[in-house]
């Protein structure tokens, strides 16, 4: 067994310990023909993937990444990270694809996340991704705006 295989299998261990259910879903953004059009969001047919993954608040330590993003204003304090299965897609098939996180395991969500658009980072040994940290937002009204 490769170093790869033996952080994996610990990623694994970690989210079966301390995981939630974690919901994603894909986003199609259209805007209309003019500039000023409204913005729609479009559900993706088929994009639900059901994962787990491990939600921390950010690091408060100084000099930090998660600091350094919020001194920046790319983050608030109440934003929260996401760790998850290195080979996840957090950018969907197509562009303009936003993503929504869900977090209570259950199809009607209470919590609902937008993923904010740093992205998500794939932490990777031997070209192997062995997990992915992403930073997500809550969205006080569960949905995303321009939602159908």
């Amino acid at each position: 067994m490769g170093i790869a295989e033996t952080l994996t299998g610990g990623f694994n261990k970690i989210v079966t310990t301390a995981g939630k259910p974690v919901r994603i879903r894909y986003y199609a953004e259209t805007t209309g023909s003019v500039y000023d059009d409204e913005v729609v969001l479009t559900e993706m047919t088929g994009s639900e993937v059901w994962t787990s993954g491990v939600v921390m608040s950010l690091n408060s330590k100084f000099g930090s990444t998660d600091v350094n993003l919020v001194e920046q204003g790319k983050l608030s304090t109440h934003d929260q990270a996401l760790y998850v299965n290195g080979s996840l897609d957090f950018t969907g098939t197509g562009s303009n694809i936003k993503v929504k996180v869900g977090m209570t395991g259950s199809p009607i969500q209470e919590h609902n996340y937008t993923l904010i658009p740093l992205g998500g980072n794939a932490k990777e040994v031997q070209a192997i991704p062995i997990y992915k940290k992403a930073y997500i937002r809550l969205l006080p009204t569960g949905s995303l705006v321009g939602e159908v």
